[in-house]
Parts: structure tokens; sequence; C-alpha cells
């Protein structure tokens, strides 16, 4: 099993399916989500083309809190 570093998503999120590293076939949907504590979140892939299985890795951005600015 490969494990793939995806993109950090910025402000503007973009939906991006990763392309399976043996064939390079585009896949839709992921077989499996996991979130860590440490802030990410992997997603396990299978190529329905041939079957590969790959992994992808996210970061998650903690938000920091709104401040409240009093006028």
């Amino acid at each position: 099993m490969d494990i793939q570093i995806a993109y950090q998503a910025s402000s503007r999120v973009e939906l991006m399916r990763p392309k399976c590293p043996h064939c390079g076939a585009t896949v839709l949907m992921a077989e499996r989500a996991a979130f860590n504590p440490d802030g990410r979140i992997r997603h396990t892939w299978s190529c329905d083309d041939c079957g590969h299985e790959f992994v992808t890795s996210i970061a998650i951005h903690r938000r920091q809190p709104r401040r409240n600015i009093a006028g």
C-alpha cells in the first residue's frame, strides 16, 4: 500500500479526485476515511480499474477563535 500526501486546502477548496499511482485512472470514492488525533484525515482508495490500493492524507487546520470587536 502506497501513502501519498494530498494537497493542503486553502480557503477556496476545490474537490480533486486522486489518480491511481499504478494505472493513472481517476478514483471517485474512498473506501475508508479515518481521523487521526494529530489533525490529519487519511483516506484509503481502491482503484476500480486495476485494484491497486493507496492512501492519501490531508491536514486539518483548526480555526482560530473569533474575537469580539467592541466598537
